[in-house]
């Protein structure tokens, strides 16, 4: 992809939110970038309060006043002046029948959100007389599951402060401050040379893609989300290996990032008995203390570019993963720019390493919620993430169910990754073709 410096200067958004309109607009009827999230929260809760912490939080936050407009022939990111959105956000009581709030959610997950509009829906939905489950669906173009996090923290500061009868104003960041600096990256000379960087990677077209029999010409539009634990005896080896330089990183999270995305290639082989592939990686990107708190979508996808050499062990696959995560991360900014016939990345993968805070000191249990829609050309995107506190971490396993149309092959995908993990932790130079 060319990125077009003038288009993003007017457009007042950055490279991530432009290919999300255009894939977007391109799927107008189908919710493929709705992005949920349900957080339980066991607690006598005031309503009135909360709608008013909620109110407070959108009218504080640009991004959450942000609609996309089609404007002079080209897109453009407005924020509504504060005041001026129209929204709902009920109290629906459940208490008699708590066994329709997840359908009650889906349902309205799985609704298309109009970018000119608004691009939020919320709902408070109480379960009994001390337990609500709280429903945030927004559009992908206005968050991010760290974003989501920030959300949740800033409604609940407002929350607890309003509780203690302070009701005082204050501000919150800014995301236009975060736009601004992204389309001064794409104006330099950084930007450039990340261009050429791309073009030379994907030279070389990637080899066609069966996984477990089926390609993407049976491919679907319809996704379903499969939540898988990995429980912390299982993660705590992870770690370990991490820690104890059996798999050396520049950080304890990064590299549990590589061994998740090395078990990944090794599945893909076992999947598809392809020796090259191209990971789709999610990147946060919040590189200063502001922008961690900051809502807004901050992510960026680029891509590995992996070969599997004969006889290669897990160790050393992990070290050629680490090498070219290494080479990524000079040039993650700009999209990957993979010729037009040819697919940028086989699966995607993203490692989320946010917990997220009490709600005003109260404990939280979240669930991250899938649309149901996706694109028809992906096969299957992991999200790994540390949402609720503890040692364990979630695997929520995205499939396309054209593709991933049994529940056989779903359940071997996840056991093979699994199981990758496994040997490679257990037999970190052991060759393989042991193991695939």
């Amino acid at each position: 992809m060319r990125l077009d410096t003038q288009v993003l200067g007017r457009a007042n958004m950055t490279q991530t939110q432009l290919l999300m309109w255009t894939g977007q607009m391109l799927s107008r009827k189908l919710p493929i970038y709705n992005m949920g999230m349900a957080i339980q929260i066991e607690a006598v809760l005031d309503y009135p309060r909360f709608r008013d912490s909620f109110d407070f939080v959108v009218e504080k936050s640009d991004n959450m006043r942000s609609v996309f407009q089609y404007i002079d022939g080209a897109p453009r990111r407005v924020v509504i002046e504060p005041g001026e959105m129209d929204y709902e956000f009920p109290l629906v009581d459940f208490s008699d029948n708590p066994q329709y709030v997840e359908a009650w959610m889906q349902e309205r997950l799985a609704r298309r959100i109009v970018m000119t509009r608004r691009l939020f829906r919320s709902a408070l939905l109480q379960t009994g007389p001390a337990s609500f489950t709280w429903f945030i669906c927004k559009h992908h173009l206005i968050c991010d599951g760290w974003s989501f996090a920030n959300f949740v923290a800033a409604v609940g500061e407002r929350y607890r402060r309003l509780g203690t009868g302070d009701d005082s104003d204050y501000d919150l960041p800014a995301f236009d401050e975060f736009v601004r600096r992204e389309v001064q990256y794409y104006l330099g000379d950084e930007c450039a040379r990340s261009s050429a960087y791309w073009d030379e990677v994907t030279r070389e077209p990637l080899p066609p893609l069966r996984m477990y029999g089926k390609g993407a010409d049976e491919g679907s539009s319809r996704f379903q989300r499969f939540h898988r634990h990995l429980d912390g005896e299982f993660v705590g080896r992870m770690r370990a290996a991490v820690a104890d330089g059996e798999f050396s990183a520049f950080s304890p999270d990064q590299g549990l990032y590589l061994l998740l995305i090395t078990a990944l290639v090794v599945q893909l082989k076992r999947a598809s008995g392809n020796k090259r592939f191209a990971i789709g990686v999610c990147l946060h990107h919040r590189l200063s203390s502001v922008d961690k708190k900051t809502i807004g979508p901050y992510f960026v996808f680029s891509a590995l570019r992996v070969r599997l050499e004969h006889g290669d062990s897990f160790r050393d696959l992990f070290l050629r993963v680490a090498l070219e995560y290494r080479r990524m991360l000079r040039h993650y900014r700009h999209p990957v720019s993979a010729p037009p016939d040819d697919r940028t990345w086989d699966v995607t993968i993203n490692f989320v390493n946010k917990t997220f805070p009490p709600f005003a000191g109260i404990p939280t249990t979240v669930t991250w919620l899938q649309s149901g829609s996706y694109l028809a050309q992906e096969f299957v995107g992991i999200q790994i993430q540390q949402f609720n506190a503890g040692p364990g971490l979630t695997a929520e396993w995205d499939f396309n169910l054209g593709i991933f149309d049994t529940e056989e092959r779903r359940q071997r995908a996840m056991s093979d990754f699994e199981q990758a993990m496994d040997f490679g932790l257990r037999n970190p130079d052991a060759p393989l073709r042991d193991f695939i």
